[in-house]
């Protein structure tokens, strides 16, 4: 059962319960952002992204418009101690938390949209699950803005021996006018701990998004991501996982999909800092019509990461000539007793298979959608729940 969370302007809320300790965190973060330059499209990190043509100065950040809508805890939860609330109250009411997760293992000073983020983040959803806890059905939490500015910042914190499912998507509403979203969410697995976390965002088409997820795994816990890319006219997401603890491990399903003009840029990166950890990686995607993308990937592995078994596998299907498509898969290992590596491959729809197809009665259209539909299904058959592989097959199809 979902509550709408947000009854009036999301800025007017945070201005009535903004925190010192908000209030001192974004003025030092603003410095912060004001001294670090635009990235360029040479620079690696954004190497194959055009970003120049974004004027951050066009858009007003104190003035945002966000619809926030999450699952309504049980009684029961609330006894055992769940927290489900917006960041901007856990500030407030459960400053101890709040405080020591917010910008944990997330770098401002040399990324310009994390320093955005800490400068102008309006609010979030801010969830903590106490150690021993394991919810039957995954909390969801839904972000939709209609204005020209979203900033979000969520912190999910799990202790130990506890198993949640975390679902958030995000979505606006289609305006003849350049929208920016700029969210961050940090997720928290403590010692034997196991998170199911699921990212969806669609974005209309004049929508520029640069979402960062950072996953941090203690010993023995697990984060399995699995997300959707779908819509902007730039749609950037970058999943990072850092494995803190021995044994921890970690899953990557992720699919994209671009159509018109967009251009998606899906990155993920794993950090192997602990002994005996694991790590697989499958991101697959699809561009139509004149739609570009960008996937990196890299495993990074530390003398601290003996032992370690990480993979990472990309494939990009193009329909038509005017596509492109790039993918930087990469390894940075010094450890010697370990196994990783990467495949990556980007290949244009076979022609004969859609001759076949159309053969038989199928117009290329439909030919084409039937392709997409088989290129992924392999992918969303890994999606543990029902209801987000058949939402997933509804955004393909759409």
């Amino acid at each position: 059962m979902k509550q709408n969370l947000v009854t009036k302007n999301t800025m007017e809320i945070l201005d009535q319960a903004q925190s010192s300790f908000a209030a001192k965190s974004k003025k030092e973060a603003w410095d912060i952002f004001n001294s670090i330059p635009m990235p360029k499209e040479k620079e690696e990190d954004w190497r194959y992204t055009e970003i120049e043509k974004l004027k951050l100065e066009n858009f007003n950040f104190e003035n945002q418009n966000i619809k926030i809508s999450a699952t309504r805890l049980s009684e029961d939860l609330i006894e055992k101690g769940v927290i489900l609330t917006y960041i901007s109250t856990a500030f407030e009411k459960y400053p101890e938390i709040a405080q020591k997760y917010f910008f944990k293992n997330t770098k401002i000073d040399n990324d310009k949209f994390a320093a955005l983020n800490a400068a102008h983040f309006s609010n979030g959803i801010f969830l903590y699950v106490p150690k021993n806890i394991e919810l039957d059905e995954p909390i969801r939490a839904n972000f939709d803005f209609d204005g020209k500015t979203s900033v979000l910042h969520n912190i999910i914190v799990v202790e130990p021996n506890s198993k949640i499912g975390f679902i958030e998507e995000y979505s606006n509403k289609e305006a003849d006018f350049e929208q920016l979203n700029c969210c961050i969410t940090e997720v928290f697995a403590n010692d034997s701990s196991k998170i199911n976390f699921y990212h969806i965002n669609n974005w209309a088409k004049n929508a520029y998004n640069f979402t960062n997820i950072v996953g941090t795994a203690e010993r023995d816990a697990s984060i399995n991501w699995i997300s959707g890319c779908f819509g902007g006219k730039l749609n950037r997401l970058k999943i990072d996982t850092v494995f803190s603890g021995q044994g921890s491990h970690a899953n990557n399903l992720g699919i994209f999909l671009g159509r018109g003009k967009e251009h998606i840029d899906f990155t993920t990166n794993m950090y192997h800092n602990a002994e005996n950890t694991k790590n697989e990686v499958l991101v697959d995607g699809i561009l139509k019509d004149e739609s570009t993308s960008v996937y990196r990937g890299l495993i990074r592995i530390p003398k601290e990461g003996q032992k370690t078994h990480s993979y990472l596998e990309n494939h990009i299907l193009k329909l038509g000539d005017k596509t492109l498509a790039n993918s930087i898969p990469g390894l940075k290992i010094d450890a010697n007793d370990v196994k990783a590596s990467h495949g990556a491959t980007v290949g244009q729809i076979d022609e004969e298979h859609l001759f076949y197809l159309m053969a038989r009665g199928l117009s290329r259209l439909e030919a084409e959608r039937l392709i997409v539909e088989g290129f992924f299904e392999p992918v969303i058959q890994k999606i543990p729940l029902e209801e987000l592989r058949e939402k997933i097959r509804e955004m393909v199809r759409g």
